[in-house]
């Protein structure tokens, strides 16, 4: 299992976004090696407040730093579909089976309500 550090900080107007300082491997669609590059900014879990008792927002942050990026670059609705198993496959290597699910579950329930979709 690959192990990583995320090294990032708290954006001071907006203090629920992130920004990553240095970049973070990622594997990119196809299974290419890439990186979410340095200066890329994310809002964490856009959870609603109701379930962040069960996935609280910046518990998992590599996951949805990758996360969003991925979206972010999905070119269909395929590529967002794998975007979201790979998410669910990061919160998988730092909690429980349970709340990986539990995040996999969201995602696609935001990407059914067009969260994160910037593919037309």
């Amino acid at each position: 299992m690959e192990q990583c550090l995320v090294y990032m900080h708290t954006v001071f107007e907006r203090p629920l976004a992130r920004v990553l300082d240095k970049p973070l491997s990622c594997v990119l669609f196809g299974g290419s090696p890439g990186f979410v590059p340095v200066g890329f900014e994310s809002d964490g879990s856009s959870v609603p407040e109701i379930f962040r008792g069960i996935f609280p927002r910046h518990r998992h942050p590599i996951a949805f730093f990758r996360h969003d990026y991925r979206c972010r670059i999905a070119k269909s609705k395929f590529e967002r579909l794998w975007a979201d198993k790979q998410f669910e496959k990061d919160v998988g290597t730092t909690s429980w089976w349970l709340t990986k699910k539990i995040g996999y579950i969201g995602v696609r329930i935001g990407a059914f309500f067009g969260a994160g979709v910037y593919y037309k």
